[in-house]
């Protein structure tokens, strides 16, 4: 029979495992987490050592090529005028930058190999140009007559394109600063293209490295020189090699042929 004792004992032997069993799980808690603790400052102390030594690595490289491009540069201080000055001497070369900023280094260069720079033309880029046909050809012919076109007072007075500097003097090369394609027309290009490639006048297209959506592929399957990265010492070089008539596509993009033009 069951008896009231039994239930108390059993009550109690069930109260004494659950103790037991609490008592058990939580020293095995406790262990694991200092465990765990452990581990994860361990793993954290050789993160810390492993990123200290790659900062070190990288801090030491920088100096390298810190010292590298201060060495370059005085390099290039000491080639620079020897090769550069008199280069282009009164060669007649007319600029023209279309959906970018004055090329001042652009500038530069050809100031400093002495070329006759007898034209600087800004036009506007597509947005604010509201194409209107005969633009490129009236622009290519002032240029290569000497004379401004009929239609160019008028394209002038809507502010569509500004002569930064204009003389009549007929330019034998014509520099084109492009800039983003969104920012270019292409019919005016093909207008221009076509009357300078009639004239016989050197067309060359330039654009900056950091030019995302490139148009001079387009400007190379017209068969023009292209240099896609003239705001490097590099591309001012290949620049003034073109003019010389080293004919090509150099730079750094899809469009370029080689790296750097041959002197």
């Amino acid at each position: 029979m069951f008896r009231f004792r039994d239930h108390i004992i059993s009550l109690v032997a069930v109260f004494l495992a659950l103790g037991l069993g609490i008592l058990i799980g939580t020293g095995l808690s406790d262990d694991m987490l200092v465990t765990q603790q452990r581990l994860l400052i361990e793993q954290m102390a050789r993160d810390q050592r492993s990123l200290r030594e790659q900062a070190q690595a990288m801090e030491a490289k920088v100096q390298s090529l810190t010292r590298d491009l201060y060495w370059w540069e005085k390099y290039q201080e000491a080639l620079y005028p020897n090769v550069v000055s008199g280069l282009l001497r009164d060669k007649p070369v007319s600029v023209i930058y279309h959906g970018t900023n004055l090329p001042q280094d652009v500038l530069g260069v050809l100031r400093d190999a002495e070329a006759d720079v007898c034209s600087i033309i800004r036009v506007e880029g597509q947005e604010e140009l509201a194409y209107a046909e005969g633009l490129g050809l009236a622009l290519a012919m002032s240029l290569t007559e000497g004379n401004k076109h009929d239609k160019l007072d008028s394209y002038l007075a809507e502010g569509r394109i500004f002569l930064e500097y204009y003389s009549p003097n007929p330019p034998q090369a014509v520099i084109l600063m492009l800039g983003e394609q969104e920012m270019v027309e292409k019919r005016l290009l093909e207008e221009m293209i076509e009357t300078f490639n009639h004239e016989q006048v050197t067309l060359v297209g330039l654009e900056y490295s950091e030019v995302e959506d490139s148009v001079l592929e387009s400007l190379k399957e017209a068969g023009l020189s292209t240099v896609d990265n003239v705001d490097t010492v590099f591309g001012q070089f290949s620049l003034l090699s073109v003019l010389r008539g080293s004919a090509g596509n150099y730079g750094i993009k899809s469009a370029a042929d080689q790296f750097i033009a041959d002197y």
